[in-house]
């Protein structure tokens, strides 16, 4: 009280105890412990260092005051007490980026029913503690939300990644939310997905990190969820209910599309495909089907019927993915047809194949419950010499599903330093999962090549890289797609788990010809071009190409059209780039001049 008379009336408080103690008074907005222990006669433990005025911070000592005698140090009510005291509600300065903000209601979804076994549980009293844990944040957030919305309390949104920034302030800081959740009454949520913890340069260890989740759960007083990936000890002092919060199933997410894109039936086909494809919760759906209506404003044309709004459904997701996957991966934007493709018809056979298990893993993993025993990923090995069409392949394959294919750079994941190649994998597929992608991992060889006897540290370390790597292709609901040059140099315990597998040899005359033939769009003159004789020249299919583009480049600089002499010399340049022997002229003979 004398402190607060310090800070509101501080004049009178300097009369106060001139008059009554003949005591020399203290600063402005003030308080000595000798005034203070004056008052409260022999009971000097009130003032001690470890008193609940000093540990919650209620008083502090004044900055830049001398620190001569202890019982002439100068105390004052701490801002945010003060702030209190005046009616402020306002979070105080050191607490302020703890503080995440609330996301609107989702609206719908509530896997297997638990929004009324967590609201019975959090209205057992003002310290009752609960646990959600699975993959699906944003499902357990709004869980969380919709539990704690019938106990009338504001409720605190806190992550876990900035109790670990906190560094030497942290016991401070723990403190400051004990007394915050002691002067305003609030509900408390805390995100602690170790899988999206940012720890800095220092290294978390999970038995660590979970004695900081439950110092946290300590000291926050009020009704408590805590949102994790796997479930945390929280200590004997919070005991909490647990509950997994699985994903939104198929049928689920149907229904919640069909809300939201204002679908007559939620059992469409054309949904189902949308499902099979984009495994989302309520709020990702939300956020979609609102993209795909601004793409009608956009276009000026509203979808009418249901096949319409799908559509542009797909595209949004679609849209979606690259937000996340833009900085981790290059995104391939050819849209190339299986007529693109010259392949022998086995080799088509088997993208054809890989197409359809893509457009039908859902039915066979879930409804007919042939997932259970393996992964439910689809992977693919592309391999042959450079230019043979792997990547073209890949692109073909995408353009079929309608998919977006992203090229991710092996070598540029792998990194020196221990967990940083997994933890470039994992951004890698935690984004893929959610955009719906392909991926492709070029020159796979530099990280899944043959693994030799474990005899170092570096030995222990590729092999767990490379486990990592496999157990996420397992996991992974896409389709992943890697590229080698040389198949003989995987490493055999890969291959065992790799569902298909197709070598793009070097493509013969006949093969060759068809290619040239596809090189060259039809406005482009190519009348003076004799196919046959091109064909005979063995180049990649990826070289003609080059060859083509290097020609028409000629030609337009030359102002006329396509000649074989012009072929030649284009032919020659590639021949050269590739590091071969030059063609000598009996290569060309009855090329012209």
């Amino acid at each position: 009280m004398l402190a607060l008379a310090g800070e509101v009336h501080p004049l009178r408080l300097r009369q106060f105890v001139q008059l009554h103690y003949d005591d020399q008074p203290p600063p402005l907005g003030g308080v000595t412990r000798h005034l203070a222990l004056s008052l409260f006669g022999d009971d000097a433990g009130v003032m001690g260092e470890r008193s609940a005025l000093f540990t919650s911070r209620l008083l502090l000592p004044v900055a830049g005051e001398p620190q001569g005698s202890l019982s002439l140090q100068v105390l004052r009510l701490d801002p945010a007490v003060l702030a209190y005291l005046y009616g402020s509600d306002e979070v105080p300065t050191e607490l302020a980026p703890y503080v995440q903000p609330l996301p609107d209601p989702a609206g719908a979804g509530d896997p297997a029913g638990l929004t009324a076994a967590l609201t019975r549980h959090l209205a057992t009293g003002p310290q009752a503690a609960a646990q959600l844990h699975g993959g699906d944040l944003d499902t357990q957030l709004d869980l969380a939300l919709a539990g704690l919305a019938t106990l009338e309390r504001p409720v605190t949104r806190l992550t876990l990644n900035e109790f670990v920034a906190a560094g030497e302030a942290l016991a401070r800081d723990l403190t400051l939310w004990e007394r915050q959740a002691a002067l305003y009454p609030s509900a408390f949520v805390l995100e602690a997905h170790l899988n999206r913890l940012e720890a800095g340069e220092e290294a978390w260890p999970v038995p660590r990190l979970e004695r900081l989740v439950a110092s946290v759960a300590s000291h926050l007083r009020g009704p408590l969820v805590v949102l994790a990936q796997e479930p945390l000890d929280l200590g004997s002092g919070r005991p909490a209910l647990e509950l997994e919060v699985p994903h939104l199933t198929r049928a689920e997410q149907r229904e919640v599309w069909a809300a939201q894109l204002g679908l007559r039936r939620a059992d469409l086909p054309r949904l189902a495909e949308l499902t099979d494809q984009f495994s989302l919760n309520a709020r990702a759906i939300a956020g979609r089907a609102e993209a795909a209506a601004l793409g009608d404003a956009v276009s000026g044309q509203a979808a009418r019927s249901d096949d319409e709004k799908l559509e542009r459904a797909w595209q949004a997701c679609r849209v979606a993915g690259r937000q996340r996957l833009g900085k981790l991966a290059e995104r391939l934007t050819g849209e190339p047809g299986w007529d693109d493709l010259v392949l022998p018809p086995e080799d088509k056979a088997v993208l054809s194949q890989i197409v359809e298990h893509v457009r039908h893993r859902a039915r066979v993993y879930e409804d007919w419950g042939m997932g259970r025993s393996r992964g439910l990923g689809i992977s693919a090995l592309f391999s042959g010499p450079s230019g043979t069409g792997k990547t073209l392949g890949a692109e073909v394959v995408a353009h079929a599903l309608k998919l977006d294919l992203y090229r991710v750079d092996v070598s540029s994941m792998v990194s020196k330093y221990i967990g940083e190649t997994e933890k470039n994998l994992r951004q890698i597929f935690d984004a893929a999962d959610e955009g719906g992608v392909i991926l492709l991992f070029d020159e796979a060889d530099s990280l899944f090549g043959k693994r030799g006897d474990v005899q170092s540290s570096n030995d222990r370390f590729a092999n767990t890289q490379v486990n990592y790597l496999l157990q996420r292709m397992e996991s992974y609901r896409g389709l992943a797609i890697l590229t080698t040059n040389l198949e003989s140099s995987m490493d055999q315990a890969f291959m065992r788990r790799i569902r298909f597998t197709l070598n793009f040899r070097a493509p013969e005359a006949a093969e060759r010809a068809r290619i040239w033939q596809r090189a060259f769009p039809e406005q482009v003159d190519t009348a003076a071009l004799d196919y046959a004789q091109l064909a005979q020249i063995k180049l990649a299919g990826g070289n003609i190409r080059s060859v083509a583009l290097n020609a028409a480049f000629m030609a337009a600089a030359q102002g006329t059209p396509l000649t074989m002499p012009l072929m030649r010399e284009a032919i020659r340049g590639e021949w050269r780039k590739l590091g071969r022997l030059s063609l000598d002229d009996a290569a060309f003979v009855g090329w012209g001049r």
